[in-house]
């Protein structure tokens, strides 16, 4: 969404290219520069012990319809893994705890016409109550051999799984050692 106005003083914007060869929001009034910068949305692969991991069937565009990772765009005042875990909270009704960055991947949305990032968190759940949210048709646990890989709603997502699936983080929760003291 291209903004209209300055944020600074008020004035109506212009376009104009400037020093980096991009054409950009200006302000006439003041000089001040619309950097229009790609959203971060966070994410996870929350597995529990039984190495199944949750998903969301989502209940809004895009991919409606379609399964999805809990996964949504950071806020101002959270970390990323915040974002990753509020996300999955609000999504799934499940808290988690973040345990390795699996990924980073940029996306290109056609119908928007905009950029962003997805940092996508391995997670495991330690408390909360499976639920859909207020924008989710439904949430299920699937095992790694379960997943509906047609019926996944982004690119992003299915590599992700892919890359998930690759790795040792689909190894059993349970089955994690942790060193003695």
């Amino acid at each position: 969404m291209q903004p209209r106005f300055c944020h600074r003083c008020g004035h109506a914007l212009t376009t104009r290219v400037v020093e980096d060869g991009h054409a950009r929001p200006v302000c006439p009034a003041c000089g001040h520069i619309i950097y229009l910068n790609p959203p971060i949305a966070a994410g996870v692969i929350a597995q529990r012990e039984d190495g199944k991991i949750v998903l969301v069937l989502r209940g809004e565009n895009p991919g409606k319809g379609l399964w999805c990772l809990p996964a949504g765009f950071m806020e101002i005042d959270e970390t990323v893994e915040q974002a990753a875990q509020r996300e999955c909270w609000e999504e799934t009704g499940l808290h988690v705890v973040t345990d390795d960055l699996l990924g980073v991947w940029s996306y290109f949305h056609r119908e928007k016409g905009t950029a962003g990032v997805l940092v996508v968190y391995t997670a495991h759940i330690v408390g909360g109550e499976l639920r859909p949210g207020s924008d989710s048709a439904d949430v299920r646990f699937f095992a790694p051999d379960e997943i509906p890989e047609e019926q996944l709603a982004f690119s992003t997502h299915r590599a992700a799984i892919a890359k998930w699936r690759s790795n040792a983080h689909r190894a059993a929760i349970g089955a994690r050692v942790t060193p003695s003291p």
